[in-house]
This record gives structure tokens, sequence and C-alpha cells, in this order.
């Protein structure tokens, strides 16, 4: 794509009056996108910063200031934590901060410039038209934890987000037209800001500006919108709540992690549909899709991406939403050209008193126990090596736990693993949930895990 703000330029030629983004108090149509955008640009062209830190709650007064940002070819730095300490370790990355009240500004303006969110509402408007460039010369950096707690820089072409969102309308636009987007992820990180912003933005599918917490707020828009596109994730699908009437939606993209047989079927049953999963990482972009009709366990790939074999059993990812091949740590079952299963992660292999163990095996085992939602699994260092399982009870095994003990329920799943694995191998702790404690992107940090004990 030669001309990476193509679609934003055409999205201004047409309808000035077509929606674009509301929530309860406001609505914003491509007209005031276009002026409000305007309005940022005459501001912060104003500003001497070359790199800014981008963190809003709103996704419209988001999403105007990213444009911006970019159409002055400035450099971006997107982040979905903003705790103090985290900024603080990547305050090197940037000059200055757009921000809400989400950051506190008193902690970090001594060391960064701040600007209000908001900024482009009070600012004057520009006279003369919009100069949207051909190219973009931007440097966008994501900061993702993945498996630790380490701020990880991982470098976007813009041009490259763009592809993905085009690819994202032509295979399931077909699916949410005349939908308004809603969404359960933030739009920080790399799945909410494609599939939550830049997709419903740039092809003409209004999108609501607020996160969506608690499954009751999914209930009460759908009672005044019928046509709901759900942008979520197994943390938020999962919980399933019966006292709650059912939702018809008519699209529904889940991401972040993958999805249970369980969480897929009673997504069925509440939506009336089965999610669509999205397979893949800030690091990679979207490798594969599925749903999980009829039991299906393939993924079918994304346009342009393909795996070649590598080392140990490893797949090297080629993918036009990358810089360079990257290598996967998950198991790929190639099956045809273009789809694939996954068997589980190469790296959850470990070796506890000199016995080899696979983590994903003892969680599927634990899995099949009635009592099991959900299983994880770690290894932890204390005055020996160990593994420890953090346990998303089913109702089944939440009425156990309350008529029994925790030892006896201890007991009965040690006793399930007994006769498959060896003794290094069956978890020393146990920690119960009614939810697992999922983060707002879906994930499950080994920190998160490791702190629970």
């Amino acid at each position: 794509m030669t001309r990476v703000f193509e679609a934003l330029r055409v999205l201004f030629e047409q309808d000035a009056n077509h929606l674009v983004a509301f929530d309860q108090e406001s609505r914003y149509t491509v007209s005031d996108f276009q002026q409000h955008l305007s309005q940022a640009l005459n501001e912060l062209q104003q500003q001497p910063y070359q790199s800014y830190l981008l963190f809003a709650n709103n996704s419209y007064h988001f999403v105007v200031n990213f444009f911006a940002i970019l159409l002055l070819q400035k450099d971006l730095v997107l982040t979905a934590n903003s705790k103090t300490d985290w900024l603080e370790s990547i305050r090197g990355s940037f000059e200055a901060i757009i921000s809400d009240s989400s950051i506190n500004k008193d902690t970090h303006g001594n060391h960064s410039h701040c600007i209000e969110v908001t900024h482009f509402l009070t600012a004057e408007a520009p006279k003369g038209k919009l100069e949207i460039p051909d190219h973009s010369n931007s440097v966008l950096q994501f900061y993702t934890s993945g498996s630790s707690s380490q701020p990880k820089a991982i470098a976007k072409h813009f041009s490259q987000l763009m592809l993905e969102t085009s690819n994202l309308e032509q295979l399931f636009g077909h699916s949410v037209t005349g939908c308004n987007f809603f969404a359960t992820v933030s739009h920080h990180h790399i799945y909410g800001l494609i599939f939550r912003l830049l997709w419903p933005l740039l092809h003409k599918h209004p999108f609501h500006t607020n996160i969506l917490l608690y499954p009751e707020e999914l209930v009460a828009v759908s009672e005044k919108h019928s046509n709901i596109c759900l942008i979520s994730s197994p943390a938020f699908l999962s919980r399933h709540d019966k006292n709650l009437p059912d939702v018809v939606l008519t699209q529904c993209f889940s991401s972040g992690s993958l999805l249970s047989a369980e969480a897929a079927k009673m997504s069925h049953s509440q939506f009336k549909l089965y999610p669509v999963e999205v397979y893949g990482s800030t690091e990679t972009g979207g490798i594969g899709y599925r749903t999980q009709a009829n039991n299906n366990a393939v993924w079918q790939q994304f346009p342009g991406v393909r795996f070649v074999a590598s080392e140990a059993g490893a797949m090297t990812l080629h993918s036009p939403y990358i810089q360079q091949p990257e290598r996967l740590d998950d198991k790929i079952h190639q099956l045809t050209e273009d789809r694939f299963e996954l068997l589980g992660r190469l790296d959850r292999v470990v070796k506890i008193e000199e016995k080899r163990v696979s983590l994903d095996a003892v969680e599927q085992a634990l899995m099949q126990s009635p009592f099991v939602r959900e299983a994880k699994v770690i290894v932890l260092q204390q005055t020996r090596t160990f593994i420890g399982a953090v346990i998303e009870l089913s109702e089944e095994g939440l009425s156990y736990l309350q008529l029994h003990s925790k030892r006896s329920l201890n007991l009965q799943l040690k006793e399930s693993l007994i006769s498959t694995f060896e003794a290094v191998a069956i978890p020393r702790k146990w920690r119960y949930f009614e939810r697992l404690p999922y983060n707002s992107q879906g994930k499950l940090p080994t920190d998160t895990l490791i702190s629970l004990f």
C-alpha cells in the first residue's frame, strides 16, 4: 500500500454526516472527526516534540490524537499499562504525554510535557483544507510485557496496520454490515487498536467510545442497539451469568488467548453465534482465525501468512504484518497450504528434578476433571522447584469445595493425574477461583500467577 492514508482520505470524501463514534452523551460524524483532526493537527504542530506517549480511555479522543500524530510524521508510543513504575521504566522512549486523568500527570510532569487528550475540542479551527500526506515516516512502538513483567518494545509500520485493517474488511466486512462496534478490550494494544478502532473507523462501522467491563453493560446496550459486533476476549466471554438475559449479537471476535470449548459453547448459547477467534500477538499481528462450530479445531491463515519449518519442530512465521520472519513458540501442525492446528507451546516443557514435564499436558489433564473449567500451572522456585496450579472451578467444582474441604479437592485432582504423570509433575500447591484473574487484555502474565502463591 503506497498511499498509507488512502483509507482516511476516502473516508473524508464520503458522506460528511455518517456516524463515526458515539456514547451516551455524544455522537461524532465524519464532519466532526475531520474538523477535530484538523484542530488537533493545528495544536500539535506547534509543539516541539517528536515522540508522544498516547493514553486515553475514550477511544474517540484517542483516535483523533492518534491520526494527528501520524499525519505530522511524529513518533507514537502505545502501552496498555499506565502504572507509574511501568511508565517510568519506558520514559526514555517518549518526550511528551497526551492523556486523560487515567495517567497521574503530577508524577510524570517533571519528566515529560503533558497535554490533555481533549486539547483539540477548544482549539482554533485552521483555515484551508486538511492536508493528508501519501507516506508515513512515523515510528509506532507498542510496549507489552508478554509472559514476563518487563517492558518489551515492538516496532510496527503504519502501513502494516492499514493492511491488516483492509484484510479484515475484505474477510469479515459482509458479516458486520450495519453493525455498531462495542468492545470489552482496550484500544491501547494492537488487537483492540485494529479491531475496535481502525477497522470500524476507516470502513464506516460506527464504534462506541467506551469499554464494556461487565456482562450487565452488554445487556444494557443490547436493549438500545439491535446490530452489535462485539470485540472481546476469552476473559470476558467466559463470564457467563445465567441470571442475565441472553444477548443476540450479529458478530463477535475474541483474541488474547484461546477460547475454551466450554466458553465457546456458552457464547453460542448466550449470543446465538460462535465467536470468531483470532490467533496472533503484538509481535506477529494476526496469524489465523476460526470458530468452534461443530467442534472445529482448525485455523484458517490470514492472507499472505505462511509457515516455514525450522529446528526442533518450530515454525517460522512469514507475514506481511511483520518486518522480518518471527519464530513461533507454538506447535503448528500444517494441514494444507492455508490451514493449521495448534498443538500447545514449545517453550512449556520444563525440567524438574531432571524430569521433563509438559505444563500444557498437565493443564489439559486437569481440564478433563468435571470440577475444572480452566487450569493454569506454573513452575515455582521456593526452597525447592515444584509446580503450582491455579484453577477456575466449574459449578460442580464450586459445589464440591463448599461441601468438602480444600484438602479433599486437592486430593481429588491429584488422583486424576497420578496414573498419567510422574510425581514431580503433580502440583504441590493449589489455588482455586470462581474466575481466573485475567487482566484487561485477556492475559494471565507469569508474575500475576506467581503472586498468588
